[in-house]
């Protein structure tokens, strides 16, 4: 059968005929014939900085019926080269595969509980292909979520961690010792790229922090405690981590209460329980909402996790709730270093944000070296933006004022 395929868009080399047509039949359960399909773009601006995004088309024949089909496609973003370069090797895309290909059936199986992440249909280790939420009513939000968006949020992350711990008593070992590398740390580390990412983060928030009459050096110095956030717990249970909580990553349906799916697991980790509640309230909520909140939040946390478990019938104990009150103070700080590297470039206008990452000089310049301009424009113009960066930097500066009173991650 003929497609609309464009021989000469490179995009189109990613799948074949067979493979799109296989796609088709596991979506749809049944055999099929494929008639033909069509890849575009997800939209005008950046959800995301570590992959390119799409919609895989589809129409095909099932029977007698013709059968229109929509998937999310996710790929390397090869149309920036520098950005390819630096996904390939830091390899970020091969960690969402090794999840969704290894990981994610492990904790599929045998597991009973609300759904925490959409149908994956094709593993390649440059492509991912989804279950297409927009017409199932889930979508992103605004990125500083209310009590009910948080509530969804938690209840998806006591999922995940419940599957990961069925599954490990299931199989008898943990499973980042079953599959190291699985868990590879990708975000923080002193190698390559991405330390310049880091570093780069870091000189933002210095310089913010200089601006706002704190000492910038007490700043960059506490920073460097972000790598002890990335090694799983020695004293506390671990679980399968999505470890890249900010607001695109979590979509929300119009449910009441509404329902939550976690998307992009490129920066997968294990770690304790709080290691993503701890993230996911400071990279989604401001600071008035934690101070009134966070034992709520935590209860509700927690309590989804024993049920979750409970409902599976199987022998294994909850987690002492006292891990989690521990591991929150513990996992506060590389919270909040994260919230600070993080926003100037995931609270930015998606548009301006596209612009500055689909452009290979601007990607590289602001990604590596020079963020700080572009950022302090956007603090003028924005702000919510503003107002969210400078909030966690003075959290920052206020933790590394008594950083000898804190708990450090054991």
């Amino acid at each position: 059968m003929e497609t609309n395929v464009a021989k000469n868009n490179d995009i189109y080399k990613l799948l074949s005929f067979e493979e799109v047509k296989e796609i088709a039949k596991n979506a749809l359960s049944s055999d099929v014939d494929l008639i033909k399909y069509a890849i575009r773009p997800y939209c005008n601006g950046k959800i995301g900085f570590l992959g390119s995004h799409y919609w895989l088309d589809i129409t095909a024949a099932r029977k007698n019926e013709t059968v229109a089909l929509s998937f999310f496609f996710k790929t390397i973003p090869y149309e920036v080269p520098d950005q390819a370069d630096y996904v390939i090797k830091k390899g970020v895309f091969k960690q969402e595969a090794n999840f969704y290909s290894v990981i994610m059936p492990l904790l599929r199986e045998g597991y009973r509980g609300e759904p925490w992440a959409p149908m994956c249909y094709k593993v390649k280790s440059d492509v991912l292909v989804f279950e297409e939420l927009n017409s199932k009513g889930y979508s992103m939000r605004d990125k500083l979520f209310n009590e009910t968006l948080v509530r969804a949020g938690l209840s998806a992350l006591a999922r995940i961690h419940a599957a990961s711990l069925l599954a490990e008593t299931r199989l008898g070992l943990p499973l980042n010792q079953l599959y190291p590398d699985a868990f590879i740390e990708r975000a923080f580390n002193h190698k390559g790229k991405t330390q310049e990412w880091l570093q780069s983060g870091i000189d933002v928030a210095a310089v913010i922090a200089d601006r706002l009459g704190y000492d910038p050096n007490l700043v960059r110095s506490v920073c460097e405690q972000v790598y002890h956030i990335t090694k799983p717990s020695r004293t506390k249970t671990n679980v399968v981590s999505h470890g890249d909580l900010w607001g695109n990553n979590l979509l929300f349906n119009n449910d009441v209460p509404p329902k939550c799916l976690l998307v992009d697991f490129q920066l997968l980790r294990y770690s304790p329980l709080a290691h993503d509640v701890a993230q996911f309230l400071y990279l989604c909520t401001d600071r008035s909402f934690r101070e009134t909140w966070e034992n709520t939040m935590l209860h509700h946390y927690y309590d989804t996790l024993h049920e979750t478990l409970n409902i599976h019938g199987a022998h294994i104990q909850t987690p002492p709730w006292s891990e989690l009150i521990e591991g929150m103070e513990e996992q506060r700080l590389g919270a909040v270093i994260t919230a600070v590297i993080y926003f100037p470039t995931v609270l930015m206008d998606e548009t301006l944000g596209g612009r500055i990452i689909n452009d290979p000089v601007s990607y590289a310049k602001y990604t590596f070296r020079d963020r700080t301009e572009t950022v302090l424009s956007v603090m003028e113009t924005d702000s919510i933006y503003k107002k969210r960066i400078n909030e966690a930097v003075v959290e920052l500066v206020e933790l590394a004022l008594r950083l000898d009173q804190l708990p450090k991650p054991s």
